[in-house]
């Protein structure tokens, strides 16, 4: 089961990365913290929320994002108890917006 991040990141270490550890989840990471926390969620919450990211709303589900003052963004799953806040950078948000808008333009959905 190997990550993906976005094509967009100017280096191999500032992304967001997902991967599906089996059949109807994905597990999201952060590639500047390899072995650090993770989040996983049902494929469909993270189809929900690739569809905030395209539409640029913010009506999310489990998967929260919340903006930072600085441009960076942290992520959490709002179901799960205890779980982890990924924190992301201004460039890894816009490497990970880019890639998304890329592969699901806005009304492509």
């Amino acid at each position: 089961m190997r990550w993906r991040k976005s094509s967009y990141s100017s280096t191999g270490a500032t992304c967001v990365q997902v991967r599906s550890p089996r059949e109807g989840l994905i597990e999201v990471g952060d590639t500047k913290n390899p072995g650090g926390p993770t989040l996983t969620v049902p494929h469909a919450e993270w189809e929900y929320f690739l569809d905030q990211v395209v539409n640029d709303t913010t009506s999310y589900r489990r998967l929260r994002a919340r903006f930072l003052s600085d441009g960076g963004f942290t992520l959490t799953d709002t179901i799960t108890p205890n779980s982890p806040s990924l924190a992301y950078t201004q460039a890894e948000w816009d490497a990970f917006h880019a890639s998304v808008l890329a592969v699901l333009p806005c009304g492509s959905r």
